[in-house]
């Protein structure tokens, strides 16, 4: 997992190539701008969602992970809080939609939360189990946000 500010001074040649790619997308283009839903920018290998999401409390909500794409969540507006935990395969599934390559768990241990606010970015990795839109305050909360889908294939050297 790396969280952090796209505008946050990273030194990018630290990322593997297609992260660069995917950082330079945003950093270069009015997202606010994008009509909502996908964008391909190296067809399946890397796509963007862009969406109005709306926050929701903890309770009741469950952690997910991916196995074919790494998750690079960029918040131009608003933000949310975010769960996160080392994802070991041995926790419980609650609900599998490989056609859409996530699995929902029932819970994960040692979960801490991660507070995003305008201009920050995630990468989740397969091995990060996270917990997305959870609320910042008191009550939901909408406001865009930008899902680059990223293909591990585009990591292998």
């Amino acid at each position: 997992m790396i969280f952090s500010k796209l505008n946050g001074g990273d030194d990018y040649r630290a990322y593997p190539p297609a992260i660069r790619r995917a950082l330079a997308f945003l950093r270069d283009t009015d997202v606010m701008g994008l009509a909502l839903g996908r964008h391909e920018l190296e067809g399946d290998a890397m796509f963007a969602n862009v969406m109005d999401m709306t926050t929701h409390p903890l309770e009741g909500s469950h952690p997910e992970v991916h196995s074919a794409y790494i998750d690079l969540m960029y918040w131009p507006e608003g933000g949310e809080r975010i769960g996160w935990a080392p994802y070991l395969g041995s926790e419980p599934v609650f609900e599998a939609r490989p056609e859409n390559d996530i699995a929902l768990l029932e819970t994960v241990e040692h979960e801490s939360i991660l507070t995003a606010t305008a201009g920050c970015f995630a990468l989740f990795f397969p091995w990060d189990a996270h917990r997305p839109a959870l609320m910042l305050g008191d009550a939901p909360a909408t406001s865009r946000k930008v899902v680059v889908k990223i293909s591990m294939g585009l990591l292998e050297g």
